[in-house]
């Protein structure tokens, strides 16, 4: 059995396995970052690190909207980075084994698979394809 965190972008439900997540933090500044793109919402100081915050429906082309106030914090494996997303769901438990999980047609759109989850679409978000995504918007910017 897997969990997820799964969080709205635009009309869509993605999720990240827990385990990708070091911790959601609440109410935290975002420092701004003088001559960033936007797809990069600041920096935050997290347990004495620096860590820089992406706009993710921004940075996966979704229209610029209300940010929950909680910033998810991939582990170290995954980062240091924090995630801002619309809107954060509770933790579920699903089994990606048996599910029904089909697998992403584009390797643009940072989805490692779909899975459908009591009649809802979860996209599981790539987080390879993603911090690729990131490596080039910070190279296009002198950072």
């Amino acid at each position: 059995m897997n969990q997820l965190l799964p969080f709205k972008l635009g009309d869509e439900i993605y999720a990240l396995e827990v385990t990708d997540i070091q911790e959601v933090i609440e109410n935290q500044l975002i420092f701004p970052i003088p001559g960033s793109p936007g797809q990069i919402s600041g920096a935050v100081s997290f347990h004495g690190r620096i860590v820089p915050v992406i706009d993710l429906p921004q940075l996966l082309g979704f229209p610029v909207g209300k940010r929950s106030e909680r910033v998810i914090v991939l582990t170290d494996l995954h980062g240091p980075v924090g995630l801002r997303v619309e809107h954060l769901r509770r933790i579920i438990t699903v089994d990606l084994v048996h599910g029904t999980l089909s697998q992403s047609d584009s390797g643009q759109n940072c989805i490692s698979g779909v899975l459908n989850w009591q009649g809802e679409m979860l996209n599981l978000l790539d987080l390879q394809q993603l911090r690729q995504r990131i490596e080039v918007l910070c190279s296009r910017n002198g950072g």
